[in-house]
């Protein structure tokens, strides 16, 4: 059973772009902020390449393959490690599934990590991954779940299923939340020994949830989409489940990141990365 909170949410008009939003050779899907560096990682969901942006200056890091499957969406997710290790998992269509290790410029696969489930983001903490995954099948994702992964081994254990579609993930302390894109959710997983022992609803009737990042130790910022209006969506969302929207528009968004002053949001298909003012 899952519990469900009260929300209370306030909305501001829409944010126009800044003037100059990153312009980026990519296809940029999903985003992390390296605050060691003060750079922006970029993944470009096409071709598989994640970019580094510190200032005017972009570089190419590294190329995740695609595993033997023509597909126009590779990765799900990116995650950092105190130490500088990147992490990326590859979507996998049923067939490729994995999770990677990128360090001094060498791109492995973990090796337990099942490659059946498709992959989705993955966050880095306590010296673990998290990871979302699902399955899928001519009606849409099934059977979502979220594991642990060892980030040396690969080696994944169950934390919680009973989810669709799950999506993004970000951790804050002992709490994961998760945003599940096939029900149109947001939910706050309280986690003890690994696994969850505890699931509340924190945003219901949601459209169409994806990107999630954290946003200092008691909220995250949910990139949302309207098919329908073709507008897109950045909320704010506190755990104790109130919620603001931060900017809104006429574009899709993918992945979302930010440095605690600046909110930055991938723009499918447009080679943007919009900016705005956290406030």
């Amino acid at each position: 059973m899952v519990a469900h909170l009260s929300i209370v949410t306030s909305v501001v008009p829409d944010i126009p772009d800044v003037p100059e939003p990153i312009l980026v050779r990519a296809d940029p899907s999903y985003l992390l902020f390296d605050l060691c560096t003060r750079s922006l990682l970029v993944a470009d969901t096409y071709n598989g390449t994640i970019i580094r942006v510190a200032d005017d200056t972009q570089r190419r890091i590294a190329t995740i393959d695609s595993g033997g499957v023509i597909a126009t969406n590779r990765i799900g997710g990116i995650a950092l490690a105190p130490d500088g290790t990147l992490f990326a998992s590859r979507v996998g269509y049923g067939q490729a599934g994995a999770i990677l290790r990128i360090a001094d410029g060498r791109v492995e696969e973990l090796p337990r990590v099942p490659t059946r489930p498709w992959r989705g983001d993955l966050v880095y903490a306590d010296d673990r991954l998290y990871a979302t995954q699902y399955l899928r099948s001519s009606s849409g994702p099934f059977e979502g779940s979220i594991v642990e992964v060892d980030p040396r081994t690969g080696a994944c254990s169950l934390v919680l299923d009973g989810f669709l579609h799950p999506t993004g993930i970000v951790k804050l302390g002992t709490t994961l939340v998760v945003a599940d894109a096939r029900q149109r959710a947001v939910f706050r997983i309280t986690v003890a020994g690994g696994r969850g022992v505890l699931r509340l609803q924190l945003a219901g009737e949601v459209d169409r949830p994806e990107a999630l990042c954290a946003c200092g130790s008691d909220s995250v910022l949910v990139t949302t989409y309207d098919e329908r209006a073709g507008r897109g969506t950045v909320r704010r969302i506190w755990l104790d489940g109130h919620a603001r929207t931060v900017a809104e528009g006429p574009w899709e968004p993918r992945g979302v990141a930010t440095d605690g002053d600046r909110v930055f949001v991938a723009i499918k298909r447009t080679g943007r990365v919009l900016v705005f003012s956290l406030g």
